[in-house]
């Protein structure tokens, strides 16, 4: 049990230490792009860039898990992302930011990956919230981290990536020291809020899945509609941390400390959100707290886009933030419930994908209309994504009572 409880707590570490460098790119890319000279928009491509190294990982965690260990692949894979990140400090072109941004990705995808399966066989349903929370208390801690040294040292962009370079090299080496950790804590299993083990629980749900294809698993109208869902969820999620800082500071004269103090605020609200409401889906029902969520979603981009006042803007951020918090892992606990659970781990894969590739399609078509049309409409695009979004709940919902 103490091997656990001391790989639990690496656990949360190597969660929030995950979402350190994943908001900083908002707060540092008015000095990033002045630096180098780029069309506003051009922060999609550092998205997307990132976001095909992690998908290139998180594809191939599973093989490298067995030739690495757990421990050995969260060592390298973060000692890859302090590398990026160190990385950046160093480009002297944007070609080589976007290739610092590729190795980030790729050390991410596969500590999220191998985090995540880890995760599921050892450690409990709670944790397993609380633990995405503390990805949340990384996302906003980046910030506050980037904004300070923005503040303190002549907004030197490239000395707030080293710092959370040193802070990965640091967490690198706890997952080195502790790799026999996890090896010899592999078949023990931290469930208090069951009498079933959550790997007996996936054992089941494996043998189920073995008579469905991934071929199979995408004909089911609500999987595909699904897969929709959260391409346009983590287009919201990701795009408003990383342009809010942008319109702020660009396009309504707020000052670099407060704008990324809020965007701080947003990532925040966000983590808050996930442990406030993983003690309220056991209360309530969870379609409907989803749907008031999600209607929170709109208002809240409604406010920040309106901006009648910087304070209704901050409050837009704020409800954008708490009311997202709960959507991605109720939705993805929601998937057996809604498609079965013959098809449950294909839909789960199918999903995280989506979000994966809606995270970097979704805040790039942002910049690109802001480009276009002018730094205005950056925040209007999350208004009509919002709405798109809770339209697919609605239909989800929908689709799920009619099969039922």
């Amino acid at each position: 049990m103490r091997t656990s409880v001391v790989l639990l707590f690496i656990a949360y570490l190597g969660f929030f230490s995950l979402g350190l460098p994943d908001a900083a790119h908002g707060v540092n890319w008015p000095f990033v792009k002045a630096s180098f000279s780029l069309p506003i928009g051009w922060l999609g491509l550092v998205i997307a860039a990132g976001g095909v190294g992690y998908l290139m990982s998180s594809f191939s965690v599973g093989y490298w898990m067995n030739r690495l260990g757990v421990g050995q692949l969260l060592a390298v894979s973060s000692a890859i992302v302090s590398c990026g990140l160190l990385g950046f400090y160093f480009s002297t072109s944007f070609l080589i930011f976007m290739l610092f941004s590729a190795l980030i990705g790729l050390g991410s995808g596969a500590i999220d990956a191998g985090l995540n399966t880890y995760a599921a066989e050892h450690f409990s349903t709670r944790h397993m919230n609380w633990l995405h929370a503390a990805f949340g208390v990384g996302a906003t801690a980046g910030p506050v981290i980037i904004t300070t040294v923005l503040v303190s040292f002549s907004q030197n962009w490239r000395l707030g990536y080293a710092v959370l370079g040193l802070i990965l090299l640091f967490v690198s080496l706890v997952f080195l020291f502790s790799r026999h950790l996890w090896e010899s804590d592999q078949h023990k299993a931290i469930n208090v809020d069951t009498n079933q083990s959550d790997s007996n629980k996936l054992d089941t749900t494996k043998a189920l899945t073995e008579r469905v294809t991934q071929r199979q698993a995408l004909k089911p109208p609500i999987i595909l509609t699904q897969i929709a869902f959260f391409f346009v969820y983590a287009g919201v999620e990701i795009g408003v941390g990383q342009w809010a800082f942008t319109v702020m500071t660009e396009l309504r004269g707020i000052s670099v400390a407060n704008a990324g103090i809020w965007v701080a605020v947003y990532w925040g609200f966000l983590a808050l959100g996930r442990i406030v409401f993983g003690v309220l889906v056991e209360r309530f029902s969870v379609e409907h707290l989803l749907r008031l969520c999600l209607l929170g979603m709109v208002f809240g981009a409604f406010l920040f886009t309106l901006n009648a006042t910087p304070y209704t803007s901050y409050l837009g951020l704020v409800l954008i933030g708490f009311c997202a918090a709960p959507i991605f892992p109720c939705m993805i606990s929601q998937t057996a419930k809604l498609v079965g659970k013959h098809y449950a781990i294909h839909a789960v894969g199918f999903q995280m994908s989506a979000g994966v590739i809606g995270a970097m399609t979704l805040p790039f078509l942002s910049g690109v209309l802001g480009d276009w049309l002018g730094l205005g409409f950056v925040s209007l695009t999350f208004v009509l994504y919002a709405i798109v979004l809770f339209g697919l709940f609605q239909w989800i919902v929908r689709q799920a009572a009619e099969s039922a």
